[in-house]
């Protein structure tokens, strides 16, 4: 996670003293991954392994590989460290020469029992180093690490997740979207849909976030479930990713909504205010509880080692990566879906977008938004109307305003997008004042 988290702080804010520290551990690992000469890289011995193939009693190594080679491919995806690369692909040949062993030497049914073990992503990182490798033993493995047994429960549409491990699953289901992305197999794209949509009917809480002590329950059981332990940190990293893909295939306001949702509660919420770097494991949701008597309680700043803080410290990297879409083709097409305050380089246009955003308050309840352009230096702005899409958020009211250039403009309805279509120019300002509507939801 720090790999990663580094190479997405560099690519947002070009820190050079970011680059020099992630490229030295970058480096360091090399030196480690020279020394054991096989292509192995992790600081556990490579025996694990050993007994997780023989369905012995083991710690998740897989999940712990997967947290590597992710980490060396945004490394190189982000930051550009071919290094980084070199190692993956290194990795990788290891790890499918030893699964193709498994196979020859038992069957492949010993593999599909080998995944009830938390193997993280690796489906997931596996379908994303093919995309830049091109190599079939990529895909093949990738394949190899799509639980049959899991998937096989939403591709007949099934909500059967009830005692699954929750973040055991919810990384499969992001290598299952990976798997439409590369392949275009449409039915793991409707498994991710299908998937996307039991939770949010059945298995979650008001902030987004799903799961108890770490497990799913069964449908609509949740009323009596509302604990310290509720909400896993790692389940809503994940989630968000699920929603982020779902949105990018299909611009549904739904997943937009729900990614505002979960990033509200489940990612701003997991870190002490007047302590950064202080984290929580889980977000409790029971009447009376609190985030510090749980029973993991606040963590500290440089003795936990949860897998909540690597979640957290990659999800506080990429606070931006779901601000701002861009539709591909002939004419530009922009979507703002998040508001939070930042600076968008729209080069498309030849604009930079500035987003300014004061949050509500208990004496001012109305979420304010402006929006300023100005032209980049030297652009070459061409002479055509691109068209910038505002998401309207389903938790405001009928009474939210917006101006461009002091001149109102019509509203839809809570739940869409207002969509503007003009020769944007230097100067340009559009105000968006959203009223906090009082809802409740209830819970199952």
């Amino acid at each position: 996670h720090y790999l990663s988290s580094s190479a997405m702080t560099w690519a947002a804010t070009g820190n050079e003293a970011i680059r020099e520290r992630m490229t030295a551990v970058v480096s360091a690992l090399h030196e480690c991954q020279q020394a054991m000469g096989s292509g192995y890289l992790s600081a556990f011995p490579s025996e694990e392994f050993d007994r997780f193939e023989m369905l012995k009693p083991v710690w998740a190594p897989y999940y712990t590989i997967h947290k590597i080679m992710a980490g060396l491919l945004d490394q190189y995806t982000f930051g550009g460290n071919a290094q980084a690369l070199n190692m993956i692909l290194w990795m990788a040949e290891y790890f499918y020469n030893r699964v193709q062993n498994v196979i020859k030497q038992y069957t492949i049914v010993r593999h599909w029992d080998s995944l009830n073990e938390e193997v993280g992503g690796m489906n997931d990182v596996l379908y994303r180093l093919y995309t830049h490798s091109g190599d079939r033993k990529h895909l093949e493995l990738a394949h190899l690490f799509d639980k049959p047994c899991f998937l096989g429960l939403l591709a007949v549409q099934a909500d059967d997740i009830s005692d699954l491990h929750a973040n055991t699953h919810i990384p499969i289901v992001v290598g299952a979207q990976m798997r439409y992305e590369v392949v275009g197999d449409q039915l793991y794209k409707d498994m991710s849909t299908f998937f996307m949509d039991i939770i949010n009917s059945s298995h979650s809480y008001a902030t987004g976030g799903t799961s108890v002590s770490e497990f799913w329950t069964y449908p609509k059981r949740i009323a009596s479930l509302l604990q310290t332990e509720n909400e896993e940190s790692c389940t809503t990293y994940n989630m968000l990713k699920v929603a982020r893909n779902l949105f990018r295939w299909t611009k549904a306001m739904v997943y937009a909504d729900y990614y505002e949702r979960a990033l509200t509660n489940g990612v701003l919420g997991i870190q002490r205010g007047t302590e950064p770097g202080v984290m929580i494991y889980m977000l409790p949701q029971g009447k009376g509880v609190s985030k510090a008597r749980s029973y993991h309680g606040w963590g500290t700043k440089y003795d936990s080692f949860w897998c909540c803080y690597g979640t957290a410290t990659e999800s506080f990297a990429k606070l931006g990566d779901s601000i701002y879409f861009q539709e591909k083709g002939t004419s530009p097409n922009l979507y703002i879906i998040q508001f939070i305050s930042s600076t968008l380089t729209w080069g498309a246009i030849g604009f930079t977008l500035r987003q300014t955003v004061q949050l509500p308050s208990s004496v001012d309840p109305f979420l304010q938004v402006v929006l300023e352009f100005s032209a980049l230096e030297n652009a070459k702005v061409e002479n055509e109307e691109p068209t910038m899409n505002v998401r309207i958020p389903f938790w405001t009211t009928e009474s939210a305003t917006a101006t461009l250039n002091s001149e109102n403009l019509f509203l839809p309805s809570p739940g869409n997008f207002l969509t503007i279509k003009r020769k944007w120019t230097s100067g340009d300002q559009m105000f968006l004042s959203f009223p906090v509507g009082l809802r409740t939801e209830n819970v199952k």
